[in-house]
């Protein structure tokens, strides 16, 4: 009987809710995710991948990765309809090839759902890839970025020190208040 009430316990213990963070500074949009709560804002800004990084970092976030697909539509939505950014434009991703896959062209080792790791320490899986037919091809053998094609609405990998015209998407943490 003991028995049966510790396994309920810790049953219990294990289904409870944990509260996530849903708070974010105003003009940021939250996404439940699986660690959490994530906070997300795309800019309009032409430039390196190193300057976005380096801008996100100045509000306390990274360049975001996209955990699935209703994040991506958010990104690519916000970017056209809210900031009017031209569709013939890119974003960043938050994300860059693996260490395995940097020489590495599309093969069977490095496909589209392994060749690249998210950098923002949030996004987790593959949902969030939604890649141009026969990409990423690392053309060249080094293109280590990712940029989200507005009018097409897929990835692509590009090369990290392209200069890209349209913006970026930073995102950092929910807080509780």
């Amino acid at each position: 009987m003991k028995s049966l009430i510790l396994l309920l316990s810790i049953s219990a213990l294990v289904l409870a809710k944990v509260e996530i963070a849903k708070v974010c500074p105003e003009g940021w949009t939250w996404f439940e995710r699986s660690r959490g709560g994530w906070c997300m804002k795309v800019f309009s800004d032409s430039g390196l991948i190193a300057n976005a990084e380096a801008k996100c970092a100045a509000l306390g976030a990274v360049v975001s990765g996209s955990q699935n697909a209703k994040e991506i539509d958010w990104m690519l939505d916000t970017a056209v309809n809210t900031l009017k950014m031209p569709t013939n434009t890119a974003l960043f991703i938050g994300a860059k090839r693996t260490q395995r896959c940097l020489k590495e062209f599309l093969t069977k080792d490095c496909s589209q759902l392994n060749s690249f790791s998210w950098t923002d320490n949030l996004t987790v899986g593959i949902s969030g890839f939604r890649w141009l037919a026969g990409e990423p091809n690392n053309s060249g053998g080094n293109q280590d970025c990712i940029q989200l094609i507005l009018d097409r609405r897929v990835m692509d990998d590009i090369t990290c020190g392209l200069t890209v015209l349209g913006g970026y998407t930073c995102g950092k943490v929910a807080t509780f208040e």
